[in-house]
């Protein structure tokens, strides 16, 4: 159910601009209506995959790992949440031809969680800066998603990773279980950083596709 609630939001936010954009008759409202119709259709399809799967409630989906652009991936969830309010998000990308093996599906769902954690991160009375960042780390894709919210206490560090941890003040809970477990499924691996008031860094690291080899080797 989590998961299924993360994209949906976002979704009619992007609906309700939609509708806007339309009313205020802009010159942009094709190209617009483009950007969000694919987003929209990518995201109802993995709703749909998801809730086929759920007579197997109890396991995510059997991942089906394939050649995924990262940059790409990225630049789809942003676009999902790009109409929430008060919120400012900057895409720090080193390079566009980053590729890893993964599943479509579930890498969205690791960057949905991210990012919807980040809005709720932010409080009501601070405008709200989220940047997601790209690099080439060696033989790593290494991704960051950086927000200026409270941060997080000391007393929950340890639980973020906790499947049974949920806490409505922290924005957190089930969903970053599902990250781990997913970025591990890929062979990689998920940190953080965090200061009370100031913000937190989630910092994730994927082996790249065999095919890329590391950023010293292209050099």
């Amino acid at each position: 159910a989590h998961e299924i609630k993360n994209p949906l939001t976002p979704m009619k936010l992007s609906v309700q601009h939609l509708k806007r954009t339309w009313d205020d008759n802009q010159e942009n409202f094709d190209e617009y209506l483009e950007k969000v119709t694919r987003t929209l259709i990518e995201q109802i399809d993995n709703l749909s995959f998801i809730a086929s799967e759920f007579s197997n409630f109890a396991k995510m989906p059997k991942a089906v790992n394939e050649a995924i652009n990262v940059a790409g991936s990225i630049r789809s969830a942003i676009t999902l949440f790009s109409n929430t309010e008060n919120i400012d998000f900057v895409f720090e990308n080193e390079s566009d031809s980053i590729v890893i093996m993964a599943d479509k599906e579930q890498l969205s769902r690791v960057f949905i969680n991210l990012l919807k954690n980040a809005i709720q991160s932010i409080p009501d009375n601070r405008q709200g800066k989220i940047v997601v960042g790209l690099v080439l780390n060696g033989d790593k894709a290494r991704i960051s998603v950086t927000d200026n919210g409270k941060g997080i206490p000391a007393d929950l560090q340890n639980k973020l990773f906790t499947p049974s941890f949920t806490t409505k003040s922290s924005g957190m809970g089930l969903g970053l279980s599902i990250v781990k477990s997913i970025i591990e499924s890929f062979g990689g691996n998920i940190t953080f950083k965090t200061k009370v008031n100031a913000g937190t860094t989630f910092i994730i690291e994927l082996p790249v596709h065999p095919s890329m080899g590391s950023k010293d080797e292209q050099e």
